[in-house]
């Protein structure tokens, strides 16, 4: 697979990227776990928990005599209330976790905020109503450390010898090398058939491609235009079980001098480009008429993507609008919204180029093709390509006034619209600031049952398409290609973590 943006043997060590955190699953587990094919949430290390009426109250029983694992084997160390609190502790919260402070003060400001009824039931108390809360306790976010371990070791020992519930254990790990782990036996969910996994990270697509059949690679993330040439090898495409994410581009130039950014600080010496002509509704509109979507579509995926309506509205949510559609390619009338705004001539914008992520190796030439539509159009286009670190980097020095990024994030789950909009308000970092998205967010966290959450939603979803505030492009299911004499069912909802997650499940070919 491509390597992660951030590579760690610890959730808390990873800054919040959620696209970096798939392999670590195969080490921890979670409270909840969204169902591979259904999205539901099921129990892991939770036996059971129920959500008050005001969604400011979550209850929590926990499964009992749940051991942490080393070595392949069960440890003295077994999971209580008091790691869940520990956890939630270093993985949210400064000085172990400084990528996204903001993320869990959406719903608590206190890591011991905590009603504790024994070792294995607690009231998680919040300081408004979360009826998503569950989700931040699921396998898309963030798994379990044994906190009498930490004690015990210390937290350095504990990133070079980490122990965790999952179904594999700890065996070696090297920065954009890769992670090799090894089964647990007996474990108290599922034991993994095969004996050993180990994950490759790989940048280059052509050395992706050489170690599949070279068979030093079983399962493998590649392009999609490389698939037809695996096939005719022999080789077998997976999809994942439920589309894995979705792909866009940010607008720069929205920000607001007076503002801090999504760390809570004013952004020494920014001074906002009035004149930035992403500043205006118009064009932005011109941006995304100017885009053959259908286009990318055949090239790059083979007319299976689903062209996005709304930037993070999932087609598949039942609360949606009938009458959405995708913005039809219309470059004439792109180019009379630009003489409209005052740009007859076009003008002078950079287009970022991001290097080859999970789940979309081909996100680099996608920003090269749109660049193109855009100079179709009048405009003068320079390619800026940037590393994983700037595409979070740029955003919160504010250093794309008039540029557009592309990135993809995993879809979000029913009522975490309000997730997605964080990257607006106190997240990893503030892309655009409007005071109708600060609003938006109050209302959403505010909401306390599911009719009254949807509703929210949806207007903010046709706030922003109105608005033409992002540059939506595609839902894409997560593919990978597997040799079939080695494996005989790979199964995962892969999210943008690539093909990392659920390797307990995979199945082996016997002989």
């Amino acid at each position: 697979m491509s390597p992660p943006g951030v590579q760690a043997t610890t959730h808390w060590k990873l800054a919040g990227w959620q696209s970096a955190q798939g392999p670590l699953y195969t080490i921890y587990d979670t409270l909840i776990h969204l169902d591979r094919y259904t999205e539901e949430y099921t129990p892991y290390l939770a036996n059971s928990w129920e959500i008050s009426s005001n969604a400011r109250e979550w209850t929590f029983t926990l499964k009992e005599n749940i051991p942490f694992y080393r070595n392949k084997q069960p440890t003295n160390y077994t999971m209580t209330v008091a790691d869940v609190i520990h956890s939630f502790e270093i993985n949210f919260f400064p000085p172990y976790q400084a990528g996204i402070p903001g993320l869990a003060a959406q719903s608590t400001t206190d890591p011991r905020h905590f009603d504790v009824k024994n070792d294995y039931e607690f009231v998680w108390k919040l300081d408004k109503p979360d009826l998503t809360w569950g989700y931040w306790m699921s396998d898309d976010r963030r798994g379990v450390a044994s906190k009498a371990y930490w004690d015990d070791v210390g937290e350095e020992a504990y990133i070079d010898d980490p122990i965790g519930n999952g179904p594999f254990t700890y065996v070696d790990f090297a920065i954009n090398q890769g992670l090799l782990v090894e089964r647990v036996e007996n474990h108290y969910r599922k034991t993994p058939e095969f004996h050993e996994l180990q994950f490759f990270y790989v940048p280059e697509e052509a050395t992706r491609s050489a170690m599949l059949y070279t068979n030093e690679a079983d399962i493998v993330s590649i392009a999609r235009s490389l698939h037809s040439q695996a096939t005719a090898r022999g080789y077998r495409i997976v999809n994942s079980t439920t589309p894995s994410s979705y792909t866009f581009m940010f607008i720069g130039g929205m920000y607001d001098a007076a503002r801090p950014d999504g760390y809570s600080k004013i952004v020494p010496d920014f001074v906002v480009d009035e004149e930035s002509p992403m500043r205006i509704k118009e064009v932005r509109e011109a941006l995304n008429l100017a885009i053959d979507r259908n286009e990318i579509n055949e090239v790059f995926f083979e007319s299976q993507a689903v062209p996005t309506t709304h930037w993070a509205f999932p087609p598949w949510w039942q609360h949606t609008d009938p009458s959405w559609s995708a913005y039809p390619y219309d470059p004439d009338r792109a180019r009379e919204l630009l003489t409209n705004a005052g740009y007859p001539n076009g003008f002078a914008m950079e287009v970022y180029v991001p290097p080859p992520i999970t789940g979309l190796p081909e996100i680099g030439e996608i920003s090269e093709v749109i660049a193109q539509y855009f100079e179709q159009v009048g405009l003068d286009v320079t390619l800026r390509p940037i590393n994983s670190a700037q595409q979070s980097s740029i955003p919160r020095n504010r250093e794309y006034s008039r540029g557009v990024m592309q990135t993809r994030f995993g879809p979000p789950g029913r009522g975490q619209l309000v997730r997605h909009f964080k990257n607006n308000v106190n997240w990893r970092q503030e892309w655009q600031q409007h005071q109708e998205i600060y609003d938006f967010v109050d209302r959403l966290e505010a909401a306390s049952d599911w009719p009254t959450l949807d509703t929210i939603e949806v207007e903010a979803a046709n706030w922003a398409r109105d608005n033409h505030l992002m540059v939506p492009l595609f839902w894409i299911v997560g593919q990978v290609v597997v040799n079939p004499d080695v494996v005989a069912s790979y199964e995962s909802r892969h999210l943008h973590m690539g093909p990392s997650r659920h390797h307990e499940y995979t199945v082996p070919v016997y002989k």
